[in-house]
Order: structure tokens, then sequence, then C-alpha cells
């Protein structure tokens, strides 16, 4: 796990120009409404945008008080604007993990996943909204772990809608 963020900041600083670059970092509200079924989920991005790309550091931690189990998502996700006019964007998770803990985690606690997403970026003054539909696993690579994740985590379905709100730097 450490050698993972170790290996995302490496890459941000890396990757990171000097010039012409926002940060942004926002809060999903559409987890509030994880918390009205069977398990919670808190998700965070920490993203910055140069040029026509944006590398971004998508956080969650999910929960489900009844069966004991918790997980925690990260990833690396590089979304590519083509249209500069409308902040149109496309995205994939160059790396995406995810962690069991509990008492009712998987045999095998670590799971590697792929996401696509499509999506929109509005731009307000020190501030952001962005509507964006997230694709899980398009490949099915990881057929058995998802079975963990379908039956203790509701809202990660095949797809899923995003409305992420936050700061601009």
């Amino acid at each position: 796990m450490a050698k993972l963020v170790y290996l995302i900041l490496l890459l941000l600083f890396i990757f990171m120009p000097v010039y012409g670059t926002s940060f942004y970092l926002g809060f999903d509200l559409v987890s509030v409404d994880s918390f009205f079924v069977d398990g919670d989920r808190v998700g965070f991005d920490f993203c910055y945008r140069f040029l026509d790309f944006r590398v971004s550091i998508p956080v969650s931690y999910c929960f489900c008080l009844d069966d004991a189990l918790s997980a925690l998502d990260i990833g690396l996700r590089v979304d590519y604007y083509p249209f500069k006019d409308i902040d149109l964007f496309f995205g994939v998770d160059a790396v995406r993990y995810i962690r069991f803990f509990g008492l009712a985690s998987p045999e095998e606690r670590n799971l590697f996943l792929s996401s696509l997403s499509v999506g929109y970026t509005i731009d307000l003054p020190y501030s952001y909204i962005e509507p964006r539909v997230i694709a899980h696993d398009p490949a099915r690579l990881s057929e058995g772990a998802r079975d963990v994740l379908d039956d203790h985590f509701p809202f990660y379905y095949d797809f899923y809608g995003q409305l992420i709100v936050g700061v601009r730097f």
C-alpha cells in the first residue's frame, strides 16, 4: 500500500508542469445518498489540470455496518479534454486499488480494478461542479472480487454517477 502511494506521488511530481496548473479538491455529493442504503461511502477527489489533461487521485472510504466490512478505494485517473470550449472530458484509471478491512473481509483483501469515465467540468470562481458517469471494470477482468463489492456495497454498480463539488486553487 505504501509503495502504491509513493508511486502515485512520484508520478504526480514528474508529470506536473510548473505553469498553467490548476489544483482541484472536491467531494462526491452522490455519496451522501449511500447513507440511506446498506453501506456508507465518503468520496474525495484531488486533482490538477494542465493543458488538455487532468491527473486526479480519487479516494473513497466505504463501510457496511451490518457486515463489519470496510474498504479503502484509491486510484490514479487521467482525464483528457478534447474540446476546450465545452470542458467535456474522457478519463481512464491508470491504477485503481481497493483494500478490504474488517471481520467479513474476503480471503483476497486486495483488488485492482479499472474504470472509464466521461463528464463535464463547470468552472466557477474559486470552485467547480462536475457531473460524471463512471463505468467500473468494463473489461470484466476481476469477476470473483467484484462479487464481494456487489454483495456488500450497493453503489459499486457497473455504471455509477457522481456529482463532484469542490474548490479550485
